[in-house]
Parts: structure tokens; C-alpha cells; sequence
């Protein structure tokens, strides 16, 4: 099939032939018949990647200064290359999509041939979240449902501003969104009032039932003592069009921003009618359960639709074949541009969930595999799999788009992991998907008789880990997790100077991990298993590798209450040697990252985010710089790597780790997530 992509490094739009997703539960498979150009969100996108690096810190300020933050924990040279990987990524383009199921993921309530909206991208097939679908009623036509997801983000704001019928509204900012702002509050008998500065726009504002008030002027009649709120749909660096509408609305009004806008906010323009402001959430939340879920949003706004309550199509401006989608995005700022339809035409051909290399496989001799193609595998696993020259010759994820920008055309993308499973060329299988995933597929791929390698954590569940256990001693092939912190080159070297220093001996780790946004996967139970699991468990293996000694027990000094899954705990070893893992989510993100301390009787050692390692009365610790003949600094991804790929070669290497002590980690580690 194919999808549209968007360079953030270049600018570059691109219509990428990519493989279809399969069927998958709990997700709806659709087949597209239209997509909406959404000309704010696409357009500033666009904009980003075809702007300078300076330009692009000017557009991303907040994520300009975590550059720097980066850059005096991590230093100028991996900073510079986290940022390039970042960049060198496509991402998709697209939130506005509509179709016709083909599968239902077992979802209640949907059946192939439905035809339904989403959130999904400007693609042939797409693979939905269900809490981001709904049924499209008889009397919309596909065109219009087209404008819901845009809908639903102008109906959040409004229902944040929570007007009754005969109140005032201000909509500031009449582009598309602002449009569907004003249809949505006219349809629900609110006066508004819109403010653009192009008058071609206030002309459309206008004929859908908006005062049009040039902001500069004196205030129309209709605004009277104030308005009981102001909705922002404007895109500007200025502050000040926040501050104008705390000065026009009445007492406790209320100010919503959707767009963008400066919030240098002036007290005094809020203090004496105790006006709020707040951010809309885009188009709602995921909960089902929320009476303003993204769900609840795009019913409401298809009910207006079929009602004939909210009229789109004066909006609709042009429509495009898909083919022809790359050229819409040549220029998006032309006047009097709303929505911006894409018409597909999607043969049987796009359901392909396979397509092999365009150069014949010419990488076949790794033997290598790759299931799952986010981030990680992305930016460390892959990078590292091509420097050592055994670069994979399949990738696989659930959606397509991520594996075939990993197999680029020298190797096959397949979202189907029986493709991967049961090709015989592929004897080593790495795996890089979403913790919960994890247990099933080293079982799956041990099954069928593959070498193992899964970025941690093994498992997230005791059970879960008994049975990957039993599929690997049941199995003669290397099994290997991606706990990597034992084989950084510093590791080693402590625990080559520790083995002179008998215990007890006390160690402290330190880890600023940072915060997570609230929704992110790692902290779902299901997805994820949280940050202890998930996360810390490098520091326990760390921390078994450098006692040289198995866990006798673990306890909770203390567990967060933030909803970030940080704590401290107290680790006890079978030689008598200490440990404190201290977790910490709330830290300044310029501090250093990890920092490992043992202490002895006389004698001390720190390692400092691997990139020092000092020591007092401990031969052998101290590490000179590497420019000065030291050893390497890293955390240990290329020698894990290394390692692993030598017992998977059938080379007479024993694998990284043994079943026991993988087994072991991964237990307390589980064990861990749980206390509290």
C-alpha cells in the first residue's frame, strides 16, 4: 500500500509504498476512501522540516532548550547524534480519515464493511485504535465525514468554555478550525463574534452566522458587558491575543486556546473579572468513559452533521487523487485554502503484507530478523546490527511504515511475523517491540527454533516469565535480554578491581530517568508494566553483575505517588554486599543520568553516566580518558551485541548471560514493580 510521509529533516513529502497492516485485536482495519488535509497541524510540520536547524529551534523552543538540558548531561557529540537520528525519521501525515472496516479486531460493535472516521493517517489501509473510531450515520457523505476529527477539536474547546444558549463567544482565528468553531456555537444558539485579520475569511465567518469584529475597532454591540468566553483558534507567537481576550470577557469568563499563541500572560487583565484560561485537549481524551472522549466528540459532531445542524461543505476547497497528494503540500498557505480532500482508489494489491527487497536480498547472509522498528530499534539496535556487517534481512512491526523505513530497499518489510518466523534464511531474531509483547514473542520465535535477542524486559509477569523460561531450556539456542548496562567497558572494570576488595561491600545507584507524559505506554500495566519493570531492571542486573552474587532479597524503601513509578529500594546480596537503587523521575534533566557508588572499608569508587570512573585506594578502577589509551565509554549495547552474535554464529562462545541469571534479574525485577 501506499501512505504519505513528511522528512522533518528536509521537508521532503513522500508517497512510500509500504506494507499493509494485518488484523490485530482490539484494532479496527480499515480501507480508505477520503482523507482531510488538516492545514494547520500539516502545514506547520511541513514548515518545521523545511526550515534550518536554527530555524527549527526558533519553531520548538521548549524542545530546543531540552537539547540543551541533553547536551550538558550527555555531551555535545551524542546530543548532536540523538538529534539527527530524530530528524532523519519520517513520520507519517494525516489524523483525518475515512473507510470501510475489513476487520474488526474483535471490537463489539463494528463489522466489515462499516464505514467509519478516525484519527488514522493519509494511507491506503490503516489499523485504528477503536476509542479513536465511530460510525459514520446514513445521511453524511464521506466528504463531510471527512472534517469530524477537526470538528471534534473546535467542539472541545467549546465544550471547555461550556456557553449557553443567547451568550457571547468570541472565536479568535478563522481558519479551518475556526470555522467549524463558529458552525458548532451556532448550531448550539450562541452569539458569536470572529476576528481574522483576512477579511476573505471573515466573509466565509460571516455567512455561517458570526459578527465580524476587526479586534483593533471599537467592540460591537453585541459584546455588552463581556463574553462568557473566548476561544482561540489562532496560530501566533504574540501574546497579546491571549491578553485581549481576558480584557473582553465579563466576569469569570473564561479563555480557551486551541492554536498556538505567546503566554506571557498580564495579571492584571485577569485579576478583575477572575478570568480562567485552559488548553483544550486536541479532540478529547481516550477514556471511553469520559463524557468528552475523542469517541463522545466525533459522535456529537457526525449527530450535527447528519442533522444538518453543522454544514462543512462550504469548507470543502479542492480535492486531489492520492496520487497526486505529495503536490498539495507545495503550498499550503494560498488563500482562501480550508479543507483539502484526498480521494483514494485502493486495489487488492494494497492489502500486500510482505514486500521483499527491491535489490534481491543482498543481505541475506545475517540471517537476522527484526520484530518491532520504534525508537530503539531505530536509532541503537539496527545501527549497531550494520556496523558489526550483519545487517538484518527482514523487519517486521504491526503497522508497516516503521519496518519499511528501517528495510529502506536493500531488505524485506512485512507487517505479518509468520513471514519473519517461518523463513528459513533467518536464523537469529531480534526483538524491539512493547515490553507486554515481549514474553510472547521469544516464545513464538524459540519455537521455531530461532536464536533469541529481546530488549528488556524479558517478562512482566512471573508467569509469563516461568513460561519463557521453560520454552528456553527446552530449547539449545542462545537466549539473550537487552540489559546491556554489565558490558559497558567501565562495568567491566569495576568488577575486574572489585573482585580484589572482599566484602561487605555498600553500592548506590542514582538514576535521574526523567519524567514520562502521563498516557505513555511505559506506564500501562498491559503495554508497558511500568518503570521498574520496564526500566530499573538495568540497574538490578547492573548491580547482580558487579556483586558477583545472587539476590537474597529486595524491599520498597519508597514508592512515588506522582504517577511517574519511581522509588527506592534496598537490595541485599548472598555475600553479604548492599545495595540502594534510588529511581528518581523529578530530577532537573542537566543532571547526570546514572551514577553508580561503592564504598568499602577504606576505599571508594563512582562511576559518572558513563564517562569517568574515579576511585580511592581501589587499583585498577580509575579509568584514564579514552584519548589517553582508557577504555571505551558506552553503556554496553555494541559488546552485548557482540557477544550475543558470537554464540548465535555456532562460534564455541557461551551465551552473554546464563538462563539462571537472566531468570533471576528478571524475577526480582518483577517482584520489585510490584511492592510498595
Amino acid at each position: 500500500m501506499r501512505q504519505l510521509i513528511q522528512h522533518l529533516g528536509s521537508g521532503h513529502t513522500e508517497l512510500l509504498d509500504v506494507p499493509a497492516p494485518g488484523p490485530q485485536a482490539n484494532r479496527i482495519l480499515i480501507r480508505a476512501a477520503r482523507s482531510l488535509v488538516s492545514l494547520g497541524t500539516e502545514r506547520m510540520l511541513v514548515e518545521f522540516g523545511r526550515a534550518s536547524w536554527w530555524g527549527k529551534a526558533r519553531q520548538q523552543p521548549e524542545k530546543f532548550r531540552a537539547v540543551l538540558a541533553k547536551m550538558r548531561s550527555e555531551g555535545f557529540f551524542a546530543t548532536v547524534g540523538a538529534v539527527r537520528s530524530k530528524l532523519a525519521r519520517p513520520i507519517p501525515l494525516g489524523y483525518c480519515h475515512v473507510g470501510h472496516v475489513i476487520d474488526n479486531g474483535g471490537v463489539a460493535g463494528f463489522t466489515v464493511g462499516d464505514r467509519v472516521v478516525s484519527n488514522s493517517p493519509h494511507a491506503e489501509v490503516v489499523s485504528a485504535s477503536a476509542t479513536f473510531v465511530s460510525h459514520v450515520p446514513p445521511g453524511v457523505s464521506d466528504d463531510e465525514a471527512t472534517f469530524t476529527p477537526l470538528a471534534a477539536i473546535a467542539l472541545q474547546g467549546v465544550r471547555l468554555i461550556a456557553p449557553q444558549p443567547g451568550e457571547v463567544v468570541v472565536v479568535m482565528g478563522l481558519g479551518l478550525i475556526g470555522q467549524l468553531a463558529v458552525r458548532i456555537l451556532r448550531a448550539r444558539g450562541i452569539v458569536v463574534l470572529g476576528t481574522d485579520p483576512d477579511p476573505a475569511k471573515c466573509v466565509l465567518a460571516a455567512a455561517a452566522g458570526a459578527t465580524i469584529w476587526v479586534s483593533e475597532g471599537k467592540a460591537p454591540s453585541a459584546l455588552g458587558s463581556g463574553a462568557a468566553g473566548v476561544l482561540i483558534t489562532a496560530s501566533t507567537a504574540s501574546d497579546e491575543p491571549v491578553n485581549q481576550a481576558a480584557r473582553i470577557c465579563r466576569r469569570r469568563g473564561r479563555i480557551v486556546l486551541i492554536g498556538v499563541a505567546g503566554l506571557s500572560l498580564n495579571r492584571a487583565d485577569f485579576y478583575q473579572n477572575e478570568v480562567s484560561f485552559q488548553v483544550s485537549r486536541s479532540y478529547g481524551s481516550a477514556d471511553a468513559s469520559d463524557p468528552s472522549s475523542a469517541r463522545a466528540n466525533f459522535d456529537e459532531v457526525l449527530a450535527l452533521m447528519a442533522s444538518g445542524a453543522l454544514d462543512v461543505a462550504p469548507l470543502l476547497t479542492s480535492r486531489h487523487p492520492f496520487v497526486a497528494a505529495p503536490q498539495i503540500y507545495d503550498d499550503l498557505r494560498r488563500p482562501s485554502a480550508y479543507g483539502l480532500l484526498i480521494e483514494y482508489s485502493v486495489p487488492n494489491e494494497s492489502l500486500v503484507r510482505t514486500l521483499p527487497s527491491a535489490d534481491g536480498d543482498l543481505r541475506t547472509t545475517s540471517g537476522i530478523g527484526v520484530i518491532g522498528c520504534g525508537n530503539f530499534a531505530a536509532r541503537v539496535l539496527v545501527p549497531e546490527l550494520c556496523r558489526q556487517g550483519a545487517a538484518p534481512l527482514i523487519f517486521a512491526s504491526a503497522k508497516g511504515l516503521s519496518a519499511k523505513l528501517l528495510a529502506r530497499s536493500t531488505a524485506t518489510s512485512t507487517t505479518d511475523l509468520t513471514a519473519l518466523l517461518d523463513n528459513t534464511s533467518v536464523r537469529t531474531v531480534f526483538i524491539a517491540t512493547r515490553h507486554g509483547e515481549h514474553g510472547e514473542l521469544v516464545r513464538a520465535a524459540l519455537r521455531a527454533g530461532k536464536n533469541v535477542w529481546v530488549e528488556k524486559p524479558l517478562a512482566l509477569t512471573e508467569a509469563d516469565l516461568d513460561a519463557t523460561m521453560a520454552a528456553a531450556r527446552a530449547k539449545a539456542v542462545p537466549l539473550a535480554v537487552g540489559l546491556n548496562r554489565r558490558f559497558a567497558p567501565l562495568a567491566r572494570r569495576l568488577r575486574t578491581a572489585l573482585a580484589a576488595k572482599p566484602g561487605p561491600r555498600r553500592f548506590t545507584v542514582d538514576v535521574n530517568a526523567g519524567r514520562l507524559p502521563a498516557d505513555h505506554w511505559t506506564l500501562d500495566a498491559q503495554q508497558g508494566g511500568g518503570r521498574i519493570v520496564g526500566e530499573a531492571c538495568h540497574f538490578v542486573d547492573l548491580l547482580r553483575y558487579l556483586a558477583g552474587s545472587p539476590i537474597a532479597s529486595a524491599r520498597a524503601l519508597s514508592r512515588d505517588a506522582d504517577g511517574q513509578d519511581g522509588g527506592c529500594f534496598e537490595l541485599r546480596f548472598a555475600n553479604g554486599d548492599g545495595a540502594t537503587l534510588n529511581y528518581r523521575t523529578d530530577l532537573p534533566a542537566h543532571l547526570p543520568k546514572e551514577r553508580i557508588i561503592v564504598t568499602g572499608d577504606g576505599w571508594s569508587a563512582e562511576l559518572d553516566n558513563w564517562k569517568s570512573l574515579r576511585s580511592q585506594n581501589l587499583p585498577g578502577a580509575s579509568a584514564l580518558p579514552t584519548w589517553l589509551g582508557g577504555p571505551a565509554r558506552g553503556k554496553g549495547h555494541p559488546e552485548l551485541i557482540t557477544s550475543f552474535l558470537c554464540a548465535s554464529n555456532g562460534e564455541s562462545f557461551p551465551p552473554p548471560v546464563s538462563l539462571d541469571e537472566i531468570e533471576e534479574v528478571s524475577r526480582w525485577s518483577i517482584r520489585m514493580q510490584a511492592m510498595r
